[in-house]
Parts: structure tokens; C-alpha cells; sequence
């Protein structure tokens, strides 16, 4: 299904954390997780039931390192698996959680990496689980649409609502695609095929993008929320923008770039904001909103970076979201 190249099944090392007893009211996300070798000749998923969440790593920062941001976010997923391990499962006691393994980046590939995701994403999809993509640097975004798109009906619309400091609808520089061209790439690929491409962008720094990226995002008819304007008392219009985006969207692929929020909470990013978002009970509220829409089809969590981090607090935001988008 994949290259094997570009691919390494988690170890069972890996999950272990307390163990509080079997019954599932006690359990935590190690005891629950099923690790899956992609490579296992006649491989059969076990069936989703009522809800399959299927975790992907993209062990990945080549779009980082083209982008001339900092690296290090390649060892996102191990870090965002540790930090995960003693979580509570909040889950019916049927559903099946899945641990797919690390799409890798052999050598500068980046585009072979992407390549190798989307077959992931589509394959999980098409078995009736959830993707939950851990990134590895923002370059994640073009991969796993691509998988979205492959496995969506064509009539089908995709809406990307991408919590993010930055438009990433940059053009390819000398060193060609990168982390923050993702989205430009995904506006391309949606022109060619005739489809609409539907982005809305929250939380974005007017200054950690330039003009050049506003002009793109206008021609782009890109609607977006200003960091500055996502404050609890812009509630009812913030929401009321998000709940109309969803609505003319068949379905929502989802995807938070750690940069997003301020460096006190996340400093263990590619490119820190020191007046990023604040993730407090109104962004998880907003955030929970877009799960509640039932449209959500794939999420991923990008630019966790753990050279970087402090006290594991990047990290442990990473769960927490990751906890919340699945909970």
C-alpha cells in the first residue's frame, strides 16, 4: 500500500503509562490503543463500530526546513505520544482507537512523505475510521488533504477550517514546496479539478504575514479570523462565522498548527508567536463547536516541535486538543 521506506510501525515501548485496573471506566489511552503494522501481508483493519479514531504520525519537517523556519518538528508524534499515554479514554467501551504508525520523510522527499499519507488517510477513511494526524511540520496540510480528496465522492465539497498564525498560501520558493504552501497548492489543485476551494483560517497575525499573503487570501476569497479579533466578546459573530462556513461545506477537514497560540503556552513550535491565541474555555468551546457539527471527516495537529519545547507544555496542549477533538 505504501513505500516501505516511508513508513515505521509504532513500537509497543512506545504506550505505557499507569495502570489503574481493566475495567474501561479506569482506562487510559495506552491500554486502549491497537497498534497497526501497515506492512502485515492481508492486512484487515478490525471493524470501526460506532466511532474509529485511526492515529497517524508525519514524522516530517522538510517543508520546515525549505520554509528556513526551525526543525525538529519531525519528532512531533513520539512527543505527542508520550504525552498522550495516561490520558482517560472518555470513549464508549465499543469504539476501536488505532495507532497506524509514522509516515517518515526519507532523505528531502517531501513530496514522497505526502504521497504516502494521503494512501494512509484514504485507506483509513475508506475502513470507516476518523484520521487523527500528528504532524511534523505544516507540510502535513497538502498530504492529508490529498488523502481527504482521494476518498470524498467528487461532488462532494472539503472545507478546511485551519486554526493557524499563518495563510500558508505562499508561492513555492527556490527550494520549491514547503510548509507554507499547503494551502496555495490545495486552491491549485481545487481550480484544476473544478472544485471550490472552501479555507477558512482562524486565528492569523498581521504580523506573520505579509501584504502579498492578504491580497492572495482576498483573490483566494479566503474568510478569516483575526488573532486580534478572538476575544470571548466577538462569541456569537466568531462562532456564527465558523457555523456558516461549515454549513456550505459537505465536509470539514480540520487541522490546528501549534503556532497558532502564544508561545508562553506553546513555545515548542517551528515559528513561536509571543501574542498568539489564548487556549482557554472559549477556544476549546469553539473548537468543540466544529466537532459538534458532525462534519468533521479527518483532523491533524502540526508544528510540534519538541527541540524546542519547555516542561512539555507544547506537547501536553497537543493532547489536550487531541483529547477534545476525539472526546
Amino acid at each position: 500500500m505504501i513505500n516501505s521506506s516511508f513508513y515505521h510501525k509504532t513500537s509497543i515501548e512506545t504506550w505505557n503509562g499507569r495502570n489503574d485496573g481493566t475495567d474501561p471506566a479506569v482506562q487510559r489511552w495506552h491500554q486502549r490503543i491497537i497498534l497497526i503494522d501497515l506492512e502485515e501481508d492481508n492486512l484487515v483493519l478490525p471493524p470501526a463500530s460506532q466511532k474509529g479514531i485511526a492515529l497517524i504520525g508525519f514524522s516530517c519537517d522538510e517543508g520546515v526546513r525549505r520554509n528556513g523556519g526551525r526543525v525538529g518538528a519531525k519528532d512531533g508524534p513520539a512527543h505527542f505520544r508520550k504525552a498522550c499515554c495516561n490520558l482517560p479514554i472518555h470513549l464508549t467501551e465499543d469504539a476501536v482507537f488505532l495507532d497506524l504508525g509514522d509516515i517518515i520523510c526519507t532523505g528531502q522527499d517531501m513530496e514522497e512523505a505526502q504521497s504516502s499519507l494521503a494512501k494512509v488517510v484514504a485507506f483509513a477513511l475508506a475502513n470507516g475510521f476518523q484520521p487523527l494526524v500528528i504532524g511534523g511540520g505544516h507540510e502535513v496540510a497538502y498530504g492529508h488533504y490529498s488523502g481527504i480528496n482521494q476518498h470524498v465522492k467528487t461532488e462532494e465539497s472539503i472545507g478546511i477550517i485551519n486554526f493557524d498564525a499563518h495563510f500558508d498560501l505562499r508561492e513555492p520558493n527556490e527550494n520549491g514546496t514547503n510548509s507554507g504552501t499547503g494551502f496555495l497548492q490545495i486552491a491549485n489543485d481545487c481550480k484544476s479539478s473544478g472544485k471550490p476551494f472552501r479555507y477558512m483560517p482562524v486565528g492569523i497575525q498581521q504580523n506573520s504575514n505579509t501584504k502579498y499573503l492578504f491580497d492572495t487570501a482576498a483573490a483566494l476569497k479566503v474568510s478569516y479570523v483575526p488573532a486580534e479579533q478572538f476575544l470571548v466578546s466577538r462569541e456569537a459573530e466568531i462562532r456564527s462565522q465558523i457555523d456558516e462556513f461549515i454549513a456550505g461545506s459537505t465536509h470539514i477537514y480540520l487541522t490546528i498548527c501549534m503556532d497558532v497560540f502564544s508561545s508562553s503556552f506553546a513555545p515548542g513550535v517551528s515559528a513561536a508567536a509571543f501574542s498568539g491565541l489564548i487556549p482557554d474555555a472559549f477556544f476549546f468551546a469553539c473548537l468543540r463547536s466544529v466537532i459538534a457539527s458532525g462534519k468533521v471527516i479527518s483532523m491533524d495537529i502540526a508544528e510540534c516541535n519538541p527541540v524546542f519545547d519547555q516542561d512539555q507544555r507544547t506537547a501536553k496542549l497537543a493532547a489536550a486538543l487531541a483529547f477534545s477533538m476525539i472526546t
